[in-house]
């Protein structure tokens, strides 16, 4: 019996050995789903981990591409800006050198005017000078003509007069024919 008990003894040695193996063994595959389990939510937990500074990437890649747009019709609005200004300025210039050049037309054609005008006002007066010097003369020549008939006509009136006077038979007849009528 002994040696049967020492059989079963073996035997019930062996079967907790053998029961010890498989709960090692379901241990270690237990520890293998585990650690699988683990990896796959280690995986998940990167894969979101990595969708999630992906997302954080495209948004601050958007959020660059935004500012940089922004920046960039900020820029065309100042150029704009910029250009509508010289724009103003070309055209104020433009006009200011239009302006200028009409009123330097303005003053030439005065002057030319004003110089014309003091032409003829002083050829006016040049011209009253010599038509005036012109009556004198003509007034002169005339006076002198007048006096000269003046005496000539007295002087041969005189003449008649004296030679009528100083014949007493024409006076007599004169003044007896007078009476006679």
């Amino acid at each position: 019996m002994s040696k049967m008990q020492e059989t079963t003894q073996q035997m019930q040695h062996q079967e907790e050995i053998a029961k010890h193996q498989a709960y090692v063994k379901q241990f270690e595959v237990e520890k293998v789903r585990t650690d699988h389990e683990e990896r796959r939510k280690t995986m998940g937990a990167e894969v979101k981990q990595h969708q999630e500074r992906a997302k954080f990437e495209d948004q601050l890649a958007r959020r660059r591409y935004d500012d940089q747009l922004a920046q960039q019709r900020h820029i065309q609005e100042e150029n704009l800006r910029k250009q509508e200004e010289s724009v103003k300025k070309q055209e104020a210039m433009r006009r200011a050198t239009i302006e200028y050049e009409s009123e330097l037309r303005h003053k030439n054609e005065m002057a030319r005017v004003q110089a014309e005008i003091s032409g003829k006002t002083r050829m006016e007066r040049e011209n009253q000078d010599l038509a005036l010097e012109q009556i004198r003369v003509k007034a002169a020549e005339y006076r002198t003509t007048v006096l000269e008939s003046i005496r000539a006509a007295g002087s041969l009136i005189g003449q008649g007069v004296s030679n009528f006077i100083t014949d007493w038979d024409k006076v007599s007849a004169t003044v007896s024919h007078h009476l006679h009528y």
